[in-house]
């Protein structure tokens, strides 16, 4: 029998955020948020120079039509306005948002660096660029998932930049989707971001159907959560 005592409901430290200070609220935002998808972001400049980024503010934002979005924040090199994914969708509007998995860890970290803009960070880290079907943009070779992007739109948030882009074309790794169009997480293996200097590599995944308007929960009832003994 588990020891674990949990504590009664409602009981909580409260903190003031208007009295925090950005720091603070980023550790108290990025240690409860966890693990956070990545989106690893490669773009090019209108003279052709590649960038590579990753961010885990991110996620889906619709499915019809299939927009993605991440945030980017502010660089953290003096004396420079904007980071360059920022810059270079805004002047090429488009990007690749390409899914990172467990064994590009290293990759995606070499990735992280702000380097200069005449950097080729597809060279700095070894990477392949691979061309696009529909924008300009390579994408990540050794990326089991790669989404073509346009730019919908860039919004200002404070102290980041909500960009939000129209997915025009999808590449996944041979054997990853099966006939129906699911990919296999297991297959997938996507890194997740934890706070501090790191991150989530696998997954346990259970089974259980979310809601009863989730086409594939397979619930006829008024049961909403369904557990499978067999996971």
């Amino acid at each position: 029998m588990s020891s674990e005592v949990k504590a009664p409901a409602g009981a909580a430290i409260g903190y003031d955020v208007t009295t925090l200070t950005p720091h603070q609220n980023y550790k108290l935002l990025c240690g409860s948020v966890v693990p956070r998808p990545i989106a690893w972001v490669s773009c090019r400049s209108p003279e052709g120079m590649s960038n590579i980024a990753p961010f885990s503010f991110f996620n889906i934002v619709c499915s019809d039509p299939p927009m993605l979005a991440f945030s980017v924040s502010k660089p953290l090199v003096p004396g420079k306005s904007v980071k360059d994914t920022l810059a270079f969708v805004r002047q090429s509007r488009e990007f690749v948002v390409n899914i990172p998995s467990a064994e590009l860890i290293d990759e995606l970290v070499l990735t992280s660096i702000e380097y200069e803009p005449e950097v080729d960070e597809f060279v700095a880290a070894g990477l392949t660029a691979v061309p696009c079907q529909r924008v300009a943009a390579s994408r990540i070779g050794e990326a089991p998932v790669s989404f073509e992007c346009v730019l919908h739109s860039a919004i200002d948030l404070g102290a980041s930049t909500l960009v939000l882009g129209r997915v025009v074309y999808a590449h996944f790794r041979d054997g990853l989707v099966a006939d129906d169009c699911k990919p296999d997480p297991r297959k997938l293996r996507p890194l997740g971001r934890m706070p501090g200097p790191r991150f989530s590599t696998e997954m346990n995944v259970v089974l259980r159907a979310a809601s009863l308007a989730d086409p594939d929960a397979g619930i006829h009832s008024s049961v909403v959560w369904h557990r499978d003994e067999s996971c």
